[in-house]
């Protein structure tokens, strides 16, 4: 976009409410973006969102010239929004935090907006948009009165952290964890590698701050990169937290001994309380101060969720899974308090050729945990049924809830886990009607 014409829409955008991509919550005095999508063309709503209270809606369709005055002609949308979410950036004097990583993103993100918001107002990443559409969306939602933002930035291919980068301008960052999450898009564990370390690269260049998760092999060994790294653990830490147990519930201790509790479970986050403790410490929250409101966060909606149903512990990890998530999730369960163990495990998307490889290691090592009630769902964990002598197998989330209906559990641990596709949060009702 030419400067004029940013100009004019960031003026536009500044006595606006904000701006939308969705006719459905149209709030008035906003901007619309009339977006494609595969199955939807925005610039076919336009002038409903006008009509619903928008005061201008941008548009790269001419024939839709003379339909209203308040139609924002552009080349093109999406890169209208971004070049604004741009330019509304470089207006912005606040540090912002960038994250990303192959799992925990969301979780470290929501953290670290509970532990800063007890001293400063902030705005982080609503849910998940993360992507080349959320992240200018969430820059855009970033307002004068806030003194720190939280973004997260997702990838599904080498050079998407970049341009997100670009567009966010973070002063510091963390990447939580580095797997084969993706790693169709990525082609390979390298590929991976290089595209979410864009994020280290974009602050190497920038000279921004980075928080470097230690228990990583291969981010700690980004931190030789750095002159003065922020590690969440050893000689580099500005912390000093201990954890003390991880299963059914993370206890962590300061160094002045006072103990905490999260409502999270397994190591694997207790990484992503480290990284909030860290950040807070950074911007000033005393450790203290940050462990309590860790202690009254509650997970994210399908994410580490943990439920007491009956006499029956749920946990409810729906919204993603990758092998490494998978693994991590299923270890930590095998060590709960009950010796009743019931698992519901989805296939992982977007493994390309190495699904085969990873659902089979996943299946072993469910067998060397001697996880007996497994029940699995899904096209690709058919190979897994074929290793668990006592698992059974299901096409799909209705024909398991079908069979559920007809059996009562209790005193048993039961942990849904499994790609957003399948949308195993569906069978929570169910296990709260069959708990006793």
């Amino acid at each position: 976009m030419n400067p004029k014409t940013i100009n004019k829409l960031y003026s536009l955008y500044k006595s606006s409410s904000g701006v939308s991509i969705d006719t459905r919550n149209i709030k008035d005095n906003s901007i619309y973006f009339s977006l494609k999508g595969s199955n939807f063309n925005g610039n076919d709503f336009a002038l409903e969102a006008l009509n619903k209270g928008a005061t201008i809606s941008v548009v790269d369709d001419i024939s839709l010239k003379g339909k209203s005055d308040n139609l924002f002609f552009v080349e093109d949308v999406l890169s209208a929004l971004q070049n604004l979410a741009i330019h509304h950036r470089d207006n912005l004097n606040i540090p912002v935090i960038g994250i990303t990583g192959s799992n925990g993103k969301t979780t470290t993100k929501n953290l670290i907006e509970k532990v800063l918001s007890s001293k400063y107002k902030v705005k982080a990443t609503d849910g998940n948009l993360n992507n080349h559409i959320g992240v200018p969306l969430s820059v855009l939602a970033i307002k004068k009165t806030h003194q720190v933002a939280v973004i997260e930035m997702g990838a599904s291919a080498v050079g998407e952290i970049k341009f997100l980068c670009s567009i966010s301008k973070p002063s510091i960052g963390l990447i939580t964890n580095i797997s084969n999450a993706h790693i169709e898009g990525f082609k390979s564990l390298d590929g991976v590698v290089r595209g979410k370390s864009e994020l280290f690269d974009y602050l190497l260049k920038n000279k921004g701050k980075v928080i470097i998760n230690t228990f990583d092999k291969i981010i700690n060994n980004f931190s030789k990169r750095f002159k003065d790294p922020i590690c969440v653990d050893g000689d580099n830490s500005i912390i000093n937290v201990k954890l003390i147990e991880s299963e059914p519930d993370i206890k962590f201790q300061l160094i002045n001994g006072e103990v905490f509790t999260s409502n999270l479970f397994g190591e694997y986050n207790f990484q992503n309380i480290l990284f909030a403790i860290t950040i807070g410490k950074y911007f000033d929250i005393e450790e203290q101060v940050s462990s309590k409101a860790i202690s009254d966060f509650q997970g994210d909606t399908n994410r580490s969720e943990k439920k007491y149903v009956g006499s029956n512990c749920l946990m409810l990890d729906s919204y993603n899974a990758n092998p490494t998530s998978m693994r991590n999730a299923i270890i930590s369960f095998s060590k709960f308090k009950n010796k009743n163990k019931i698992l519901i495990l989805s296939d992982m998307n977007e493994l390309g050729e190495s699904s085969k490889e990873e659902h089979i290691s996943i299946a072993n090592l469910i067998d060397s945990l001697k996880i007996k009630d497994c029940y699995l769902i899904g096209e690709n964990m058919k190979i897994g049924h074929k290793i668990l002598d006592n698992s059974k197998w299901f096409k799909d989330v209705g024909d398991l809830k079908n069979m559920l209906s007809s059996i009562k559990i209790k005193n048993s641990d039961i942990l849904i886990k499994g790609s957003r596709s399948f949308k195993l949060e569906k069978l929570e009702n169910i296990i709260r009607q069959i708990s006793v």
